[in-house]
């Protein structure tokens, strides 16, 4: 009597988290601390929902500038040289700036990823630790996020092309041990002129090693238990239906690249800009509703083209990368374009996946916004307003997110 009342006893509380389970994550998705874990125990849908939120809303702060873009960005953006005495000081006040806005427990309601420079997660040569105080600080919230809001650390790996198998495998160790979560990889493929068309993609031996590598480096970060975030960038605002084709051949190629490497697609999340294939001059003087109905087209063609890559096949996530706001020619997207490309792919893959895989990402243009920077100077009211207006900007995206945009 007293085993069966025990089995009735246990077998009632193993349903009552499966129930909490499927409406509000429960009790096993609770228990895994990395993304890694999450990925790799919970299904797609549900961990989709642990690390962006229930309506996918919250997103990813890209801090991955160079030490060299990071103090053009104070000189052009702060105008820094008005503040501070010399721009000596520009690295370490930035990082006090940036462990400032990150210490902050309302940001992570709408921020689940932060993606730093090698720069800010290991130390410099000479032993000085002051641009990892934000890092530290970030790492200090990671370990007291409520269980239902979890955050997790990314290292932009820039350089992942110079290593040899030794070496890569060394410097993903020191980031596993740091406690990072995913490693971000960029494979800039080139112009249309280097290429030389979309089918050079398959067909040319450099770029087909080159497919190869950034697998094999996608790997690595999958053995030491880390989630890739793979950035490919290919032709995007060429005419006619070019920059379509090099999408697609790009995502096909890689996608048989990650299947030779044996890599698991349900732990790798995806970047590209959108193959709209008009200039940024062209697509500025669109009406607002016809550039929102490029992008939703753009969005619904990006996920039917992964989804036959990956042969139906789900992978974690995808991230639309916007361009570049910098240059004598910026291509950046507008904003309801990029918005109208998540929609899109969001609608198709909520229709075919049951979660809606494309989560927002943010940088300088929208989140670290050159007004962040201006607020900051020697006064507590300007730093604590910085750090309010950081928190605002990511809010608006997450509530520019679950709003969506008409079918």
């Amino acid at each position: 009597y007293l085993i069966g009342a025990m089995t009735i006893f246990v077998q009632t509380i193993m349903m009552t988290f499966a129930v909490i389970g499927g409406c509000n994550y429960g009790v096993d998705a609770w228990s895994a601390s990395s993304m890694w874990q999450m990925l790799d125990t919970q299904p797609p849908m549900q961990a989709w929902r642990i690390i962006f939120g229930e309506n996918g809303e919250r997103g990813e702060y890209m801090d991955g500038y160079s030490k060299q873009s990071m103090i053009e960005r104070c000189i052009e953006d702060y105008k820094w040289e008005r503040t501070f005495s010399s721009p000596d000081s520009f690295a370490s006040e930035r990082a006090d700036m940036m462990s400032h806005l990150y210490d902050n427990e309302q940001l992570w309601k709408y921020v689940s990823m932060v993606a730093f420079a090698e720069h800010y997660v290991l130390t410099d040569d000479d032993g000085e630790e002051e641009t990892v105080k934000p890092f530290n600080t970030f790492q200090a919230h990671k370990h007291s996020q409520p269980p239902e809001e979890p955050i997790f650390s990314g290292v932009v790996l820039s350089d992942w092309q110079s290593y040899d198998e030794d070496g890569i495998d060394e410097k993903l160790a020191v980031f596993k041990k740091k406690g990072i979560d995913y490693v971000r990889l960029e494979c800039n493929l080139g112009s249309a002129d280097d290429i030389g068309g979309a089918a050079q993609l398959a067909d040319k031996p450099m770029f087909r090693a080159r497919f190869g590598m950034l697998a094999e480096a996608a790997k690595r970060c999958q053995t030491q238990e880390m989630v890739p975030v793979v950035l490919i960038q290919v032709p995007w605002r060429e005419p006619g239906d070019d920059s379509n084709e090099y999408f697609e051949q790009a995502i096909q190629s890689f996608a048989d690249a990650l299947k030779d490497a044996t890599v698991e697609s349900k732990r790798v999340v995806l970047e590209t800009r959108p193959p709209i294939g008009v200039s940024a001059q062209e697509e500025k003087g669109l009406p607002m509703t016809t550039r929102i109905s490029l992008g939703l087209e753009t969005g619904r063609k990006m996920f039917e083209v992964i989804e036959e890559a990956f042969h139906g096949d789900t992978i974690a996530g995808f991230c639309v990368a916007g361009g570049s706001t910098k240059g004598d020619l910026p291509t950046a997207m507008e904003d309801d374009t990029q918005n109208g490309v998540r929609q899109g792919m969001r609608n198709c893959a909520q229709q075919r996946w049951g979660y809606e895989a494309c989560f927002w990402e943010m940088g300088a243009k929208l989140m670290l916004q050159p007004k962040v920077g201006r607020l900051w100077g020697n006064t507590q009211s300007g730093r604590d307003a910085a750090r309010e207006l950081f928190r605002v900007n990511a809010e608006d995206m997450a509530d520019e997110i679950k709003a969506g945009v008409p079918n």
